[in-house]
Formats: C-alpha cells, sequence, structure tokens
C-alpha cells in the first residue's frame, strides 16, 4: 500500500522531524503512544482484528481509534519505513509474572536500523512499556518514562527486555531477532484476539501516555498516574464510558 506519512504524522500531534534519524524516532515513538491509545474494545465486541497495513491504517489513521499491539506496532513499521528508516517487525513474548514466566508469541515488537545502530521499539503494549526506543546494546541500562530497562540474553526467547523494579531486574518482553513475515502476525493475533483463554477476550484494556504519567484501564478500574502519584478507582458502566471518552478519546460502542 501507499503510506500516506503526512496524515499519520497528523494523528500522533505532528511531532518534529528535523533532527537526526536517532531524535526523530525517538519523537515519533513518544508521539505515538501519546496520540493514538492501546486498546482491545473491538476483541470484546467480537468483531475480529484485521491486521493488514491497510486495515491497521484504516482503523488507527483514518477513523482515529486505537489498537493493540499487532495493529499498533504495525503501523509504527509503516511509518517508519515510510521515513526512511529500515523497520522489522518481530514476534515476542510477555512475562506472565511470577513462576509462569513468558508466555507463548502473543505480542509483535519492531528493530529499527539506522545506519550501524538497532533500535528495539513497541509502541503496542498495554503496561510498563518503554516510551522510548532501547538501543539494542547488551546490558546496558536505558531509563525512560521514569522507568529503567536493559536488553539481555534469554534461555527463552532470543533476547528479553527487563525493568528495574524494587532492585532488582525482572522480565518484561522477550523477544526473537530474526524477521517474521506477515502470516506470522496473523496467526499470532488470532489467537489472542480469538481464543477463549486469552485475556483480551475477556477483560478490557486501555492505556495511553502523557509527558508526564499515562491513563489506563483494566477491567472496570481506571489508574491515573503522574509522576510519584497513583491514583485508581473502581467505575460503574456510566463513569467508565465516560473515562473512556475523556481520556481516550474513544467510546464503547
Amino acid at each position: 500500500m501507499s503510506f500516506d506519512i503526512d496524515a499519520y504524522l497528523r494523528r500522533i500531534g505532528s511531532p518534529d522531524m528535523n533532527g537526526s534519524d536517532e531524535d526523530v524516532l525517538g519523537r515519533m515513538h513518544f508521539a505515538h503512544l501519546t496520540h493514538i491509545p492501546f486498546e482491545n474494545i473491538d476483541v470484546l465486541k467480537g468483531r475480529g482484528i484485521d491486521v493488514s497495513p491497510e486495515a491497521v491504517f484504516n482503523k488507527l489513521v483514518t477513523a482515529q481509534r486505537g489498537g493493540y499491539c499487532f495493529e499498533m506496532n504495525c503501523l509504527f513499521a509503516m511509518a517508519a519505513t515510510a521515513a526512511g528508516m529500515k523497520a522489522q517487525g518481530v514476534l515476542a513474548r510477555v512475562n506472565r509474572g511470577g513462576e509462569l514466566g513468558f508466555g507463548g508469541y502473543s505480542h509483535r515488537m519492531n528493530i529499527v536500523e539506522l545506519g550501524s545502530k538497532r533500535w528495539v521499539c513497541d509502541v503496542g503494549f498495554g503496561g510498563d512499556g518503554f516510551t522510548a526506543p532501547l538501543r539494542f546494546e547488551l546490558g546496558e541500562e536505558q531509563s525512560a518514562h521514569g522507568n529503567v530497562y536493559r536488553i539481555v540474553r534469554s534461555d527463552i526467547t532470543d533476547y528479553s527486555v527487563q525493568i528495574l523494579r524494587e532492585g532488582r531486574f525482572e522480565d518484561l518482553l522477550g523477544f526473537e531477532d530474526r524477521p517474521a513475515n506477515e502470516e506470522d502476525f496473523v496467526i499470532s493475533s488470532f489467537y489472542t484476539s480469538e481464543h477463549p483463554g486469552s485475556v483480551f477476550r475477556h477483560a478490557l484494556m486501555l492505556n495511553i501516555y502523557t509527558d508526564g504519567g499515562r491513563y489506563s484501564v483494566f477491567a472496570d478500574d481506571l489508574t491515573e498516574r503522574e509522576g510519584e502519584s497513583v491514583k485508581r478507582r473502581t467505575l460503574n458502566k456510566e463513569e467508565m464510558a465516560k473515562a473512556v471518552k475523556t481520556y481516550f478519546g474513544l467510546t464503547l460502542d
């Protein structure tokens, strides 16, 4: 498809595209996260998810909707490519916590090459994701939006993005350092959106970043983070509909 980068840039708030490729990549990454919400409304409604490039662009840009990882990172890879960068989608795993460890390939990330340097990008993670691209340098501690991350080798998958929590690093996302094709993402997205055991089918999930924090929803709970402040509220149906419109620019229809 012919990618309309001007429409995409308007959708993410028209970030400054001047400067080095590294600076432009970083501004695009953060602008995407602060303007296009992570959301699974279509999954909950049983509408199905089309991860073809045309469908993703029409939903997230033209229709001003959000999406989940397979949609969000597909769009970002297309935008980075249109901006003259080399972007490749890769399959990834999410750490489920505790002894469960990494799950299956239910996530998509991107690796962007700028000259001799490589950057790990992810604008489609609904949790404590990294708001800035991470340099693909093993063991290097990197800060983004108040969190500290590093990339290490993994026994389960090729590499793991780890996050520092309470003084120790723990796995957040595992990813493969090899290109995936579109069929890989179709299969993984189909499982994530259609399998009865997928959490995406059972709870509303929303996430969007602000300059100093983020808003997120899981099931009936709205969490507002601003700096060190964290406020959680359980909302009824009417309150949730209003919050979704106010903070995420979406409707639950």
